[in-house]
């Protein structure tokens, strides 16, 4: 499969929000994702969305390819977050954001954008039977 790119531009927030899981929904599909693996993907994003500013957009882009899709979510609010992700590992059992992307995507980075913006990578590969 050769691979393709999606581009979508969104206001951050619920109105938004089903709008988005269309697009996982449909990418999913294409890749022949399993229900989990669809729901893993939905998390991260919608998780890395409540980082987004409020009164400007985020933009989404998907590039989908024969192991799996990667995703860029940007731009996001501040230095905190690429902190939050690229610092050092959190106690047990603490529940953070750099836990959650661990848990439900195969990798994630974080990539600067303008203004001193964020834009976060996510990887998520299909898991063959």
């Amino acid at each position: 499969m050769p691979s393709d790119r999606i581009e979508l531009i969104a206001p951050t927030g619920q109105a938004w929000e089903a709008v988005i899981r269309m697009v996982l929904g449909g990418i999913a599909d294409r890749l022949d994702l399993g229900f989990d693996q669809l729901d893993d993907l939905q998390l991260a994003v919608e998780r890395l969305l409540a980082e987004g500013d409020p009164e400007n957009p985020v933009t989404l882009s998907f590039e989908i390819h024969e192991k799996g899709v990667r995703t860029r979510i940007g731009p996001l609010r501040d230095a905190a977050l690429a902190e939050a992700l690229q610092g050092p590992e959190p106690p047990p059992g603490e529940l953070t954001l750099p836990r959650i992307l661990s848990t439900v995507v195969d990798s994630y980075g974080v990539e600067e954008a303008k203004d001193g913006k964020l834009v976060v990578r996510l990887e998520k590969l299909v898991q063959t039977q």
